[in-house]
């Protein structure tokens, strides 16, 4: 007998394994080839068919439980505490701003080229009753009505807890100059009222009154109110406006909870502008022309809706100095 490196004996003889293995011919296969046969059952049954129909069966069991799960829970936690898959940010849509204004004036910026022949061609259009704003700058002033139309998109409900008016630049400038035009716009639908005092000191929108001194704040004081919007649900409320001793641009930020979450979002004018409100100066010989219809003043024939006047600022604060209703001018 002789022992080998490591001290191992070894007897040259042999075993009935070792015999049996060298006479089949046979030798053991090695790893990689077990693995490898293992890895092509393996990708055999991926491909069956009833691989195929498991995974599918797995996948609808799995939405079904995640929808039961998530109704279950709606269920049981209070409406305002579940989260929402819609941002915060988007929980509410502006679905429209439109002018509303029955009747009142607005101050017209004078145009380059400005004069008798523009004078008589704003009378036709507004005599027309055609869109004469359409193209041309006018500003609301003294007063201005805007229906703003607001829809809930989150499927949980929306409370809107404050609408702050945002004034650009921090405050209001002077009064517009230009032209005035004193004539009636569009009708008002039945919504809620809301009043606004926008150069005052610090304006806050509020629930109108028998007069303007009995307007009570509508989302703060001790009468505090909110609005409401399910999902899809829409509410539609007027703001009338007014500017007593400037001309302002402002836009409103709104302040809204929606699932246990707080979000804020802007709502602007027209055509994404700000809004824009300009005070009567109170000397009507400030402006360059004053346009006005047939009932506001005494015409000396039968009156006619579709008569409209117009008169330098001067001569119109001239006629209406005693306070009475002056007749109308000749044409």
């Amino acid at each position: 007998m002789a022992a080998d490196r490591r001290g191992t004996r070894r007897t040259g003889a042999l075993t009935r394994a070792s015999v049996r293995r060298r006479s089949s011919g046979q030798r053991p296969p090695r790893p990689e080839e077990e693995e490898g046969e293992g890895t092509t059952g393996r990708l055999r049954f991926a491909k069956s068919p009833t691989a195929w129909l498991l995974g599918i069966l797995l996948a609808v069991v799995t939405v079904t439980f995640q929808d039961v799960l998530a109704a279950s829970v709606k269920t049981i936690l209070p409406l305002d505490r579940v989260p929402d898959r819609l941002s915060p940010q988007n929980a509410i849509d502006v679905v429209e701003v439109k002018d509303v204004k029955d009747i009142g004036y607005y101050v017209l910026l004078d145009a380059e080229g400005a004069g008798s022949a523009a004078d008589r061609k704003l009378i036709e259009e507004i005599s027309s009753g055609g869109p004469w704003r359409e193209g041309r700058n006018a500003v609301d002033a003294g007063n201005a009505e805007w229906m703003i139309t607001v829809q809930g998109r989150a499927a949980q409900q929306v409370r809107i807890t404050d609408i702050v008016p945002v004034l650009e630049g921090g405050r209001c400038g002077k009064p517009l100059g230009g032209s005035l035009a004193h004539f009636p716009s569009q009708g008002v639908m039945d919504v809620i009222p809301l009043e606004l005092e926008v150069d005052a000191p610090r304006p806050r929108l509020k629930i109108s009154g028998k007069d303007a001194k009995d307007a009570k704040p509508f989302f703060t004081g001790p009468e505090a109110k909110h609005i409401t919007l399910n999902q899809n649900e829409t509410e539609a409320f007027i703001v009338h406006a007014t500017a007593s001793t400037g001309y302002c641009r402002w836009r409103y930020r709104v302040h809204y909870e929606v699932g246990g979450s707080t979000a804020e979002m802007t709502i602007s004018g027209p055509g994404g502008k700000p809004f824009e409100l300009t005070a009567r100066m109170t000397d009507a010989s400030g402006y360059r022309r004053v346009y006005f219809p047939s009932f506001d003043c005494l015409p000396s024939g039968p009156p006619t809706s579709h008569d409209w006047y117009e008169q330098s600022g001067a001569d119109y604060a001239r006629d209406r100095r005693s306070g009475k209703v002056p007749p109308c001018p000749k044409s």
